[in-house]
């Protein structure tokens, strides 16, 4: 199986008649189709860097985590904190950088972690953050994708990562390979903590590394229900967006997606925050909702949200387990992923939502709409 997917003729006319434009589809497009490869490599080459980091913390008998970052790295951040609560058994909460940068955290302690992503580690408000996280007493790890001379995200922590993930096109690749790094720590520090048993350890790890070739098998499957759901998808301008858990996160990433791709405007929300306030109300017939819904402790209540959305004819568009049912039959259209530990889901959650972007823009860009350009 070729890793780089033939492109669609929706998407390659798409991507032909862009010029200069912000986050190119066909940048976009290569990049998604290499995370299963990019992912595989640094889980082999991150190993020791990993396990180092897991034993200074260890060592210093670390219990929260602040994870800090502004877009998509703070997404990425949501994404994985319940794995550092159910694989490692301490406290994660994500920050965004600025907001961080301006007001701090008292949980930022000598008994405290601070990781700071940013993939591009090029000037922003993510530098702040990084400066006021190093002046506290907390281990400082810093994330970043670009290996430059003066990048302080690599060289000013007590440790750092450099997964070297591309992001030439929209945030994709680079979420996705921080993530499972993320996973992978937080599952080396439950297994150095006992937290995890080592058995329970050994067979969390051949999941997670399976995972990659999951991804791969998963992508070329997605044409025909992403390409129906753009569509509709594609003739609407605002888009509800509902997980739950670290599926939250991915909601989202959907909505810095969706404008970065079509530009549209994407409202992420928990399950449960559908129910209240009337939320359900605003949708109105034929508007698209796309539900994030793997297993897991949340999926219950997306369920419930998915039943009342069809009442209201909403247009469904779901995301979920390999053989489910329940929202399968009421939805429009669904992607099926495989069945995963639920702390490890967005990475299989993920790459769905990312080609579906493409294929949204696509379908604008096939009736005359220009993405932005950069000059």
């Amino acid at each position: 199986m070729s890793e780089i997917l033939d492109m669609p003729k929706l998407i390659r006319e798409a991507s032909e008649k862009e010029g200069d434009v912000w986050m190119p589809i066909a940048d976009s497009w290569r990049e998604i189709c290499t995370t299963s490869s990019v992912m595989s490599r640094e889980f082999e080459k991150q190993q020791n860097v990993l396990e180092n980091i897991a034993l200074d913390l260890q060592k210093r008998g670390v219990k929260h985590i602040l994870i800090l970052g502004s877009g998509d790295s703070w997404f990425a951040g949501m994404a994985v904190c319940y794995a550092f609560e159910h694989y490692a058994g301490i406290t994660a909460i994500p920050i965004q950088a600025y907001e961080y940068a301006m007001y701090g955290s008292l949980i930022a302690d000598e008994n405290s972690a601070v990781v700071v992503i940013s993939s591009s580690g090029r000037p922003t408000t993510t530098w702040d953050a990084l400066d006021r996280a190093l002046q506290t007493e907390s281990y400082v790890v810093g994330i970043s994708d670009t290996d430059y001379e003066g990048n302080p995200f690599l060289e000013k922590p007590h440790a750092s990562i450099n997964p070297s993930a591309k992001k030439l096109g929209m945030p994709a690749q680079t979420t996705t390979v921080t993530i499972g790094l993320l996973i992978n720590l937080a599952l080396i520090m439950g297994r150095e903590s006992s937290f995890l048993a080592k058995d329970t350890y050994d067979d969390l790890i051949a999941q997670l590394r399976n995972i990659p070739n999951q991804i791969l098998g998963l992508l070329s499957s997605l044409d025909e229900v992403l390409a129906d759901a753009a569509k509709h998808g594609a003739l609407h301008r605002i888009h509800t967006i509902i997980g739950s858990g670290p599926n939250y996160g991915v909601a989202h990433v959907v909505s810095a997606l969706l404008a970065e791709g079509p530009q549209f405007t994407g409202h992420p929300m928990p399950a449960e925050e559908y129910h209240h306030a009337l939320r359900g109300r605003t949708i109105q017939k034929g508007d698209p909702v796309l539900l994030v819904a793997p297993s897991g402790q949340g999926y219950p209540r997306v369920v419930e949200a998915s039943s009342d959305l069809k009442e209201l004819g909403a247009y469904i568009m779901a995301v979920v387990d390999e053989g489910e049912q329940t929202i399968t039959t009421i939805a429009d259209n669904s992607v099926h992923v495989p069945s995963v530990d639920e702390p490890m889901s967005p990475l299989l959650t993920l790459p769905p939502v990312q080609m579906y972007s493409l294929y949204l823009a696509s379908e604008r860009i096939a009736v005359g709409y220009q993405r932005p350009l950069v000059n």
